[in-house]
């Protein structure tokens, strides 16, 4: 309990055995002091229930990756990632700008992540649990459909399956299906040759 919870408490009893010792005519001043403590004793209970709630809050334990500002309108990349995710009629939101700020934070292709989109779920349309990369669809879910290009854009770049090899190699890991690696290229060619 504070100092400030216990001080209003030893003012309320104070007041309470003041009004009833005291005459009748002085009642009604223990009667106000009464009440304005009341009045005081809401707010201070709800001050003590929030800080003991929030006290208690958790946190997502996955890393968080800083807060870059987006880029300009200016960047071409913009552009080019519009024309492709509308070309497969992708729904919105495009999530462009996540996309370009995974690739730059983990110097990764920026065509890399929208491709494997495409090719995995079709921008989301057919996958679950926001899991719009695929990874590991069937076990893999994700708070939202940013949290999984992180996460992925992440394991790419990170993760010692996928590090210190070429783009290549990386997708034949993602997915060991022969064919993938080549599906992911050609798509990466269709955003920019």
């Amino acid at each position: 309990m504070t100092t400030f919870a216990r001080t209003a408490l030893k003012k309320l009893l104070r007041a309470q055995r003041y009004a009833f010792r005291a005459p009748v005519a002085e009642w009604t001043h223990a009667r106000r002091a009464l009440r304005r403590l009341l009045a005081l004793a809401g707010p201070v209970a709800g001050v003590l229930l929030f800080a003991s709630a929030t006290a208690d809050a958790t946190v997502d334990a996955r890393p968080v990756l800083t807060q870059v500002p987006a880029k300009p309108a200016a960047d071409p990349r913009i552009a080019r990632l519009e024309k492709f995710l509308a070309k497969y009629n992708c729904p919105a939101p495009l999530y462009i700008s996540d996309y370009l700020r995974v690739a730059d934070e983990y110097s990764l292709d920026y065509r890399l992540l929208p491709a494997i989109s495409i090719r995995e779920t079709q921008c989301g349309v057919h996958g679950k649990g926001n899991n719009w990369l695929g990874f590991h669809p069937d076990d893999v879910t994700f708070s939202t459909p940013l949290a999984g290009i992180e996460f992925v854009g992440h394991r790419l770049a990170e993760h010692p399956y996928y590090k210190g090899k070429n783009l290549h190699q990386k997708l034949f890991v993602y997915n060991p299906y022969p064919a993938y690696p080549g599906e992911v290229q050609w798509l990466m060619h269709q955003i920019q040759p």
